[in-house]
């Protein structure tokens, strides 16, 4: 039997990626930090710059918080590197 190989192929070069800095969500209701799965994404495109970190767009997850059932969007820049 063949033995299967795992990984990149021989010779194949590195992606460059885009970095994704996320703080934890914090619910604006109650001030927990336990929420609830992300139940629709939006994505949004654009660029832009906050202290001085350019990124070319914004996803937008809602979700609920476990301890006091609010909803809330979390709200994750897509930064250039």
């Amino acid at each position: 039997m063949a033995k299967k190989s795992t990984g990149r192929p021989v010779g194949a070069r590195t992606q460059d990626r885009l970095v994704a800095d996320e703080s934890v969500a914090i619910c604006p209701h109650c001030g927990s930090r336990d929420r609830g799965e992300f139940r629709f994404l939006r994505r949004v495109d654009g660029s832009g710059e906050i202290n001085g970190r350019r990124y070319e767009g914004v996803e937008l997850r809602n979700c609920n918080c476990n301890s006091c059932g609010g909803a809330m969007v979390v709200r994750r820049y897509l930064w250039i590197s």
